[in-house]
């Protein structure tokens, strides 16, 4: 009889040590995100760019930021998002330039107006699915320089301030976290006025 009870209270405490053992066992399982519809569906966004690089520039339809794109669309390595005010003149420029339609993509963006810069953000993350920005390229700008009194932009601070500098900035600290992943990310902050058409 005690031989009995020996070996079931040795059975009541191996048991429990044995489950307690599995359970360690699959502690490595408690870091495995379970992916949601929502990580689903970014996956799938993101596949239809392959294995291109995703490259954002501002002020695609004139001066510098079209002939980069041009340059890079040359190349079948990367899609360009062509960041502009006016859509309408973008893609009358894409047509005459000849811009492939399935790797450039104009999206709206106003630098004189932070809502804007902040839409578009939220725009271009729903846009890039799960893909990580490689490239930002910061080109858009304005320049009156005999201009003899101030524009004001509706957030209250001067024009070329706001759009070259202020706007950008924004933009910027808002792509920065979609970088997170690139092998190779790069921001490029463009400043020369012979990136203007009528001063080349």
């Amino acid at each position: 009889m005690k031989s009995v009870l020996h070996s079931t209270a040795h059975a009541c405490l191996v048991v429990p040590l044995l489950v307690l053992d599995s359970a360690q066992g699959y502690s490595w399982m408690a870091g495995i995100k379970i992916p949601t519809p929502l990580d689903l569906g970014k996956v799938a966004t993101g596949m239809k760019f392959g294995d291109k690089k995703l490259v954002v520039i501002t002020g695609t339809s004139s001066g510098l930021g079209k002939a980069t794109t041009k340059a890079l669309l040359q190349n079948e390595g990367y899609h360009v998002i062509g960041a502009v005010r006016d859509l309408e003149k973008m893609r009358v420029v894409a047509e005459v330039e000849g811009f492939d339609k399935d790797r450039f993509t104009a999206m709206h963006l106003d630098l004189a107006s932070f809502a804007s810069v902040n839409k578009f953000v939220e725009e271009l993350n729903a846009f890039r699915g799960d893909r990580a920005i490689d490239r930002l390229a910061c080109n858009a700008a304005v320049y009156q320089p005999t201009l003899d009194y101030p524009k004001w932009t509706k957030d209250g601070h001067e024009q070329q301030l706001q759009i070259n500098y202020l706007g950008h900035f924004l933009l910027t600290s808002k792509i920065m976290p979609m970088m997170e992943g690139s092998p190779d990310p790069r921001i490029v902050m463009v400043g020369s006025v012979t990136g203007n058409d009528n001063t080349v």
